[in-house]
Order: C-alpha cells, then sequence, then structure tokens
C-alpha cells in the first residue's frame, strides 16, 4: 500500500515516480472530512450514475470550504511537479511563467452509495481520445486528487489501481473486472489518493449500505483547455470571494464554452463517462 504522512513531500515523490500514483494520510482532519462530506451529500447539481454511483458537480459553487481540499499544499506541490514545465528560458525554447503553469480543473463529489457496482478500469482524459494506434503520453496530461471524506477501503468501493501502469503507454483492457496486480487506494477520512492520468484505474465496488463518499479535484497544465464536457466552470460570483492565489488557479475557467459535447457510445451513459469512468 503506498501511502505517505501528508507533509512528506519527497517520500511522494519518490512513491509516485515508482508506483505512479500516492496515499496521502490523513491530510485534512476527520472532522473536516465530515463537515464536507455532509456537504456534498447536500450539494444541488447532480448526475446520477448506474449502480448506484452519483457525481456531484461543481462543488465550488456549493461551498468555498472545498478549496482546503483544492488548495492543499502538499496536493499542490505534487501536481506541480507533474504538471509544471521550465521556468528558465533558453536560447531554443521560452518559459511559461512559473505561476501560471497550474490550474484546477474542477471539484467534484464521487459518490458511491451502497450496493454500487465496480467502475470500468480507465486512464483519465485526454488519454483515451488520443490516437490509439502510437503510444500513449508518457507524461500526465491531468492529475486527480481524490480525497476520501469518509472510509475507503475494499468493502467500501475504494478506488482500484494498478502500480506500474503508468509506464504501459496503452488503455487498459474494457472491463469491470479485476486485473492482475490490482491494490486498492484505502485511507481513512481524510485521507487523499494522487492519481496522474497515465494510470490504470478504477472504482470498486461498495459492498456496504452507507455511501463512500470522494471528491476529485482535477489539475491541468497552462496549456491544457477544458477536456471533459462534464467539467463546469466556476461562477463568478463565487470566484470573486476567493483568495488570490485560488483566483490564479481558476481564472481560467471563466472563459470556458460549455456548449461542446462530446460523443459517447450507447452502451454507457453521460453519466458514465466522467474523466473516462468512476473512480
Amino acid at each position: 500500500m503506498s501511502q505517505v504522512a501528508a507533509d512528506d513531500v519527497s517520500g511522494a515523490i519518490q512513491t509516485l515516480e515508482t508506483e505512479g500514483y500516492v496515499v496521502l494520510e490523513s491530510a485534512v482532519s476527520a472532522d473536516v472530512a465530515a463537515e464536507l462530506a455532509s456537504s456534498v451529500m447536500t450539494a444541488p447539481q447532480r448526475a446520477p450514475g448506474v449502480a448506484g454511483y452519483e457525481f456531484v458537480v461543481c462543488l465550488l459553487n456549493h461551498d468555498v470550504r472545498f478549496l482546503q481540499l483544492a488548495m492543499h499544499p502538499t496536493v499542490l506541490e505534487l501536481a506541480r511537479h507533474l504538471l509544471a514545465g521550465r521556468t528558465e528560458s533558453a536560447p531554443n525554447a521560452f518559459a511559461w511563467p512559473a505561476e501560471d503553469q497550474l490550474r484546477l480543473g474542477c471539484v467534484d463529489g464521487l459518490v458511491a452509495h451502497g450496493g454500487s457496482e465496480a467502475g470500468w478500469w480507465h486512464m483519465d482524459s485526454p488519454m483515451g481520445q488520443l490516437n490509439q494506434s502510437r503510444p500513449l503520453p508518457d507524461f500526465p496530461i491531468i492529475v486527480n486528487a481524490i480525497w476520501m471524506l469518509s472510509e475507503f477501503n475494499e468493502q467500501t468501493g475504494a478506488t482500484r489501481a494498478i502500480p506500474g501502469s503508468q509506464r504501459h503507454r496503452r488503455l487498459p483492457p474494457p472491463t469491470q473486472e479485476s486485473l492482475d496486480g490490482e491494490v486498492f487506494c484505502n485511507g481513512s477520512a481524510g485521507s487523499v489518493a494522487i492519481i496522474p492520468s497515465t494510470m490504470w484505474h478504477a472504482a470498486g465496488a461498495n459492498q456496504t449500505d452507507q455511501p463512500r463518499i470522494g471528491v476529485a479535484c482535477n489539475y491541468l497544465p497552462w496549456w491544457v483547455g477544458r477536456l471533459t464536457m462534464d467539467m463546469y466552470p466556476v461562477s463568478r460570483e463565487v470566484w470573486e470571494t476567493f483568495p488570490p492565489a485560488a483566483q490564479q488557479l481558476t481564472r481560467h475557467q471563466l472563459e470556458w464554452n460549455t456548449d461542446f459535447q462530446g460523443d459517447l457510445i450507447d452502451v454507457l451513459s453521460d453519466d458514465d463517462c466522467s474523466d473516462g469512468f468512476r473512480k
């Protein structure tokens, strides 16, 4: 199990490089996790999925307290490590401003109600939309921080991952079944799993009668725009209440065109296709 202390940045980076993902244990307190879990369950913008899975979108528009997840210093440092580029120019390459290299894509709830099925194995967008006749990039284009607001374990439907799959450079098979080498991203309420888009991962099945409540904070490099049809922007009225550092991470959302809808195959509903599949 790839767990490290929430303030162990060097240990987290080492684990990311070897395993491809990492869990930061108790990154926020259990009390904070419980408060935010309650807020997820009362948020108004919900997209029901199949077999008891539910997406809760635009959480920042509902409750600005979710910023404490999106702005967690260790999570931001790891996202910058994985996504940021050069900070000093060279004769043959300019440098993008360091303060603008990382952007926040979304802050959405991930609720697996009791009895929900396992998710499909996938890599986060845009890996599934790229030319599959070529090797996929070996660097992430998205980094997801999946916050565990209730306990994540094998019984509650914790996210599954394949350690080392960041080196495969191809999509996983389209299945919900267990794969060889899979592990569960277990953690207590308040922990967070850092999962780059290079990783094979999927939601586990919730075998209990209680919801498994998570929040996905999705980070992008400066050169990526709105990646999926279910990413919705923070409202300007809410954005204006943010501290400057949070405004810097989200100001690009104010210009998003949300009219675009991607093409989906018939066997999957729109609700199944958030960032690929359930987590």
